[in-house]
């Protein structure tokens, strides 16, 4: 089983609009509003693919109970802890010419520590029967930088991957995680220099943390992936993309479901490079759906490198 943890869940709003022009006014052709966070989003890929999964974070207010629903009308298993404070709202801005979005996260609901405890009981509970735990993306007020490398301690001998970044991953790192996926600026800030070979730069990552897996996510490059097989170099299926909005999240999903599923890394990372295209051809209010991803698998290309 797939157990995630998303403590700063999310509902994201998507507005498109053809050029964004800061400081006037912009026309936005249509909008769209989905669950978020990365947990989540990769809960929802690997339940797609058949994998066990449950997702566990914070939900709080209307839009947490919306986020609820939402979740429910995916199928996928999930225990949100309840919140005083309500889930907050995040704005991606998609330009339809193809430009980079502009992405305004808010600050999440502060989380008090009765809430805090509650949540650890459930996490507790689940993370029994879990082969993998993920603990992915920003901590929200109330609770401390280092509460990933608190699960992560509780969560010992199981395989662990931490997809979040400065602060709480720096301090997540000393857990040894089995896998990280930080993107190119991630990385960056990681090694402390710039990512010019990516490839090398991968297997300084796995370095770091000593774990069995690290991938680079380079956006339309593609990924790389370090592992014990060897190095890998991925090239994403050329697709119109429509948004970015969870990609990243989709790759860990099915690269994660199909390793559980016993598939050895390259094989995996292909169905990963698949989901992340499948992901980005939708709308911003949906996850690659698996037809779209079965078909677009063959067109993923993974070459080992190193």
């Amino acid at each position: 089983m797939i157990l995630t943890v998303t403590l700063n869940t999310s509902l994201d709003q998507t507005l498109f609009v053809n050029c964004l022009q800061p400081g006037d006014t912009n026309r936005v052709s249509h909008s769209e509003m989905d669950a978020g966070g990365k947990g989540i989003n990769l809960s929802r890929v690997a339940h797609s693919l058949g994998a066990s999964t449950v997702a566990l974070g914070f939900a709080g207010g209307p839009t947490g109970e919306f986020l609820r629903s939402l979740l429910h009308q995916d199928g996928v298993q999930h225990r949100l802890t309840q919140t005083t404070e309500s889930t907050r709202t995040n704005i991606n801005i998609e330009n339809e010419d193809g430009s980079p979005p502009t992405t305004l996260n808010a600050r999440g609901p502060l989380v008090s520590p009765r809430e805090w405890e509650e949540f650890l009981q459930v996490f507790q509970e689940e993370v029994c029967g879990a082969q993998w735990v993920c603990l992915c993306g920003s901590i929200p007020p109330g609770l401390e930088r280092t509460a990933y490398l608190e699960l992560a301690k509780l969560a010992n001998g199981k395989s662990i991957l931490i997809d979040t970044d400065g602060e709480p991953l720096v301090a997540a790192l000393t857990a040894k995680p089995d896998l990280i996926k930080p993107n190119r600026k991630e990385a960056e800030r990681l090694l402390g220099r710039p990512v010019s070979d990516a490839a090398t730069d991968v297997v300084s990552l796995r370095e770091i943390t000593g774990g069995r897996f690290a991938i680079i996510s380079l956006g339309k490059e593609g990924a790389v992936l370090a592992s014990d097989e060897g190095v890998f170099k991925g090239i994403s299926p050329s697709v119109e993309a429509v948004s970015s909005i969870g990609s990243g999240d989709s790759m860990l999903g099915a690269f994660l479901s199909r390793v559980e599923a016993g598939d050895p890394p390259a094989l995996a990372f292909q169905w990963g490079l698949a989901a992340g295209a499948a992901t980005a051809t939708t709308d911003g209010k949906q996850i690659g759906h698996p037809s779209v991803i079965e078909l677009l698998f063959d067109r993923a290309i993974v070459r080992q490198v190193g």
